[in-house]
C-alpha cells in the first residue's frame, strides 16, 4: 500500500510539473488536431488545417526550437533569427544560444553567450545582436553587462557596460543606435534610457520614459521607439500604458493605452505597425494581439489572436512575417518550444 501511494505521488507530482511547466494540455488528447486561423479578405474569421497555407492574414507553425525555454530573447539579421539566453524546464538560467534559419526551416547551436543570463534585453541594428542587462540565477540579480554576437565572425564580444544595472528591461535599435529602457534595476521599477552608438562605443543617457515599469516591451516604427505595457511587482499590477519616444525631439509622448494591461509580453515593429504579442495577467497566460499605428498613435485588434497564449515569450519581424517564439503556456514558471508565425495579407 506505501509503495502504491508512493507511486501515486510520483505520478501527481510528474504530472504538475509536465502541465504547469511544460504546458502540457492533457485534456487535448482526445481533441481534433490543433487549427490555423486566419483573416481572409473579408476580415471573416474561419479556420484551416495546420500544414495547407492561408490567405490573408493567419497563423501557421513552423519547426519547434530544438529546446524548450522562456524568459529569454530574439533578434534577426539578415534570414536568421537568433535566440539568447532565458530558463529551461529544469529550472536553469541559460547560456546557450540557437539560431534559426528561416529560409530553410532549421535550427542550429551557435556559440554560448559569455554569461548564463534570463530576461535579457534583446535587440538587433540589422548587423550584430545585441544583448543587453537581463537577471543571473535563481536570485534574479541584475547586470550591466552587454554582449554583441556578430554572425560574420559567429563570435561574441563583450561591449562598455551599462550606466546601471538592469533585467526584464526593453530595447529596440533605430537609425544605428540600440536603445534600453525601463526594467528592473538594484532600486526596483526603473525609468531611465540610455542609448548606445556602435560607431562610437559607450553608453549614454536619454530622457526618462514618464512611467517606471518592468517586464515591459520595445519596438521601434515610424521613426519612433515604443514602450509598451509592463509592471510594477505582481501581474496584479499590470499597465496598459504604452509611450513614444522621438530620438530627433528627444521626448516622450503619452499615447492611449492597450486594451489589455499585460506584462511579459513581446513587441515588433513592421511596415509603421507595432504588433504586441501575449504576456500574463492575473487570469492567465494572454493570446490577444494588439496592434498600434505608429502615426495615428491609435490602436486595434485586427489581427487574430495567437495559436497558444504564451509569456515570457520573443517576437521579431521579417517581411511580411512576425515570428513568436517560445515562452511558457501558464502564468509563472513555464516553458515551451513554440515557433509560431502570423503572416501578414495584402
Amino acid at each position: 500500500m506505501r509503495k502504491l501511494f508512493r507511486l501515486l505521488f510520483l505520478l501527481v507530482i510528474v504530472g504538475a510539473y509536465l502541465h504547469y511547466v511544460q504546458g502540457w494540455d492533457f485534456a487535448r488528447v482526445r481533441r481534433e488536431p490543433i487549427v490555423t486561423y486566419f483573416f481572409p479578405e473579408d476580415a471573416s474569421a474561419t479556420s484551416t488545417p495546420i500544414g495547407q497555407r492561408g490567405v490573408g492574414t493567419h497563423w501557421e507553425t513552423v519547426k519547434p526550437m530544438p529546446s524548450p525555454r522562456s524568459e529569454f530573447g530574439a533578434a534577426v539579421v539578415g534570414g536568421t533569427i537568433y535566440v539568447v539566453g532565458g530558463i529551461d524546464g529544469y529550472f536553469r538560467t541559460l547560456s546557450s544560444a540557437m539560431a534559426y534559419d528561416i529560409g530553410a526551416d532549421a535550427w542550429r547551436e551557435i556559440p554560448r553567450l559569455p554569461q548564463a543570463i534570463h530576461h535579457p534585453a534583446v535587440t538587433s541594428d540589422g548587423k550584430k545582436v545585441y544583448v543587453i542587462g537581463g537577471l543571473t540565477g535563481l536570485a534574479s540579480r541584475p547586470t550591466d553587462d552587454v554582449f554583441a554576437f556578430d554572425p560574420e565572425k559567429n563570435a561574441w564580444e563583450q561591449l562598455g557596460r551599462m550606466n546601471d544595472f538592469r533585467g526584464a528591461a526593453a530595447a529596440a535599435a533605430l537609425d544605428g543606435r540600440v536603445y534600453i529602457m525601463g526594467g528592473m534595476t538594484t532600486a526596483g521599477p526603473d525609468n531611465s534610457m540610455e542609448y548606445y552608438d556602435p560607431s562610437r562605443s559607450g553608453w549614454n543617457g536619454l530622457k526618462s520614459m514618464p512611467s517606471a515599469r518592468m517586464h515591459l516591451a520595445a519596438a521601434a516604427a515610424g521613426g519612433k521607439i515604443f514602450a509598451l505595457g509592463g509592471r510594477r511587482g505582481s501581474v496584479a499590477k499590470n499597465f496598459g500604458t504604452a509611450e513614444a519616444y522621438d530620438p530627433k525631439a528627444e521626448e516622450w509622448q503619452t499615447l492611449p493605452e492597450m486594451a489589455m494591461p499585460r506584462s511579459g509580453h513581446a513587441a515588433a515593429g513592421r511596415d509603421g505597425l507595432v504588433y504586441v504579442f501575449g504576456g500574463e495577467s492575473k487570469d492567465g497566460t494572454i493570446a490577444g494581439v494588439e496592434v498600434l499605428d505608429a502615426k495615428k498613435g491609435t490602436w486595434s485588434a485586427s489581427v487574430p489572436p495567437m495559436l497558444s497564449p504564451r509569456h515570457g515569450l520573443a517576437a521579431v519581424a521579417w517581411k511580411d512575417r512576425l515570428y513568436v517564439i517560445g515562452g511558457g503556456r501558464r502564468s509563472g514558471f513555464s516553458v515551451s518550444d513554440l515557433n509560431e508565425v502570423l503572416i501578414i495579407g495584402k
